[in-house]
């Protein structure tokens, strides 16, 4: 009978704190492995808003478990959706946004958002305008063509946005102060694509911003979240490509951030800048789109190496030429890889580059590297042509049907056009003049019988 009251006596000393902890929140059992195992994360919990207010870590960690984490689930992983139990309001503001349209990686659509206008603007992304036509796959075709180390690491690290509050904000600190430090949108925004940041922190605001701060110059959250609205398409006017927003959707969104703007300038200057962009944009576009149709062209006469065919298939569209949004930058052409650097990089800094103040990535690592881009994809198409051509009079010539096999003389067509793209490069790269190339050109020509 001792026994039994002793064993029921642990028992109680056992299950009393253990359920008292699961009353609690379950910090009882978190605590006492976390502040040994992974103390930093413990410290931080304990020294935030949430700690103060009794917010435990089964509040946010929640679920069935084990003291020795053996149900299977994954606990650690706090979507949006549950801060938004608390934080309703800020929650439906970041939904709203460019942050929360579900973009996520592997998925590109607007599948969670109410149908508001601006995010109907956005629709035009995946579908025609006013319609429910798919204008390409809604998946990410880039990411589906990573490994899964990079989709985790370069991919999903960003675009975990969409549901994951803890992409800006730390897991367990609430430090306001981090979170509005410009540096944590580099995280994303920055790099070829887009470079927001280093736009932004070489610009004058930029400049002006690390000396004075806050109060003297306007950083990333003055512009895109005013007053702390996490609806971050503040004042934005187009879609991630580009594509204009319907006329009502513009005028308010400009409005928004002419109101900004004017808080420091003029308006009319405000205007004219943004004006300024508007219109690059367009003539930027523009170069891409002259472009695009010289690649569809080459597509269309056989003169892609290696051609959609040739290469693996895409994964969405299979052994296509893919250009558009769902572009690959794998096992591409020459003029491919030309085209999207062009399309991805230039075109992007060269307006956005006004949007954010700063003239030098506008034109010089824009606009100058946009009009290069295409003079490379022009030049090489000329040559694609020049090269077919003369493997066509080789093809037809008796002298080369004496040299041998039709190997021999296939081989001898495609050294030419190896030569003549030597040529071609040196000349471009400015080692031969006009002069020089065309005497080189004529004397390989000779030497072929040409």
């Amino acid at each position: 009978m001792k026994i039994y009251a002793l064993i029921s006596i642990l028992l109680m000393v056992w299950v009393i704190p253990f359920a008292a902890a699961e009353e609690t929140g379950g910090e009882g059992p978190c605590l006492s492995c976390h502040g040994k195992d992974t103390p930093l994360i413990v410290q931080t919990w304990s020294e935030s808003v949430h700690a103060k207010n009794d917010i435990a870590c089964g509040d946010c960690h929640e679920g069935e478990y084990d003291i020795g984490h053996m149900t299977g689930e994954d606990l650690s992983v706090v979507e949006a959706s549950v801060c938004a139990r608390c934080h309703s309001d800020v929650a439906k503001e970041h939904f709203s946004g460019k942050h929360g349209i579900g973009f996520r990686a592997g998925r590109a659509c607007t599948r969670t958002m109410d149908k508001t206008p601006e995010i109907l603007a956005g629709c035009n992304n995946c579908h025609e305008e006013g319609s429910r036509l798919v204008r390409h796959e809604v998946e990410c075709a880039r990411f589906l063509a990573q490994s899964p180390e990079m989709q985790r690491q370069g991919c999903l690290s960003c675009h975990k946005v969409e549901n994951r509050c803890d992409a800006c904000h730390t897991s367990h600190s609430t430090d306001l102060a981090i979170v509005r430090d410009p540096a944590v949108c580099a995280t994303c925004h920055m790099g070829p694509d887009h470079p927001q940041y280093e736009m932004w922190m070489t610009s004058r605001h930029g400049i002006l911003f690390n000396l004075k701060g806050r109060d003297f110059s306007p950083d990333c959250m003055t512009c895109h979240m005013p007053e702390g609205d996490h609806d971050v398409s503040t004042g934005i006017t187009m879609g991630l490509g580009g594509q204009e927003y319907p006329e009502q959707v513009r005028e308010g969104q400009r409005e928004k951030m002419l109101a900004l703007c004017s808080k420091c300038h003029t308006r009319s200057f405000a205007l004219q800048n943004l004006e300024d962009a508007d219109a690059v944009q367009r003539q930027a576009k523009a170069i891409v789109d002259e472009a695009a149709s010289i690649i569809r062209g080459l597509e269309k006469d056989a003169l892609l190496k290696p051609s959609p065919a040739e290469r693996p298939a895409h994964p969405l569209s299979g052994n296509k030429l893919v250009i558009g949004p769902q572009m690959l930058y794998e096992d591409l052409s020459r003029v491919e890889a030309v085209f999207f650097r062009m399309k991805k990089f230039y075109y992007v800094m060269t307006y956005k580059g006004i949007f954010h103040q700063n003239p030098d990535y506008a034109h010089w690592y824009g606009n100058a590297p946009l009009k290069l881009a295409l003079s490379e994809i022009k030049s090489e198409a000329l040559l694609l042509r020049e090269i077919k051509s003369l493997k066509e009079r080789v093809d037809n010539l008796s002298t080369f049907g004496r040299t041998g096999t039709d190997g021999n003389q296939q081989s001898q067509a495609d050294m030419l056009g190896a030569n003549l793209r030597q040529l071609r490069e040196l000349y471009l790269r400015g080692d031969l003049s006009e002069k020089e190339y065309q005497k080189r050109k004529n004397d390989l020509l000779d030497r072929y019988g040409l």
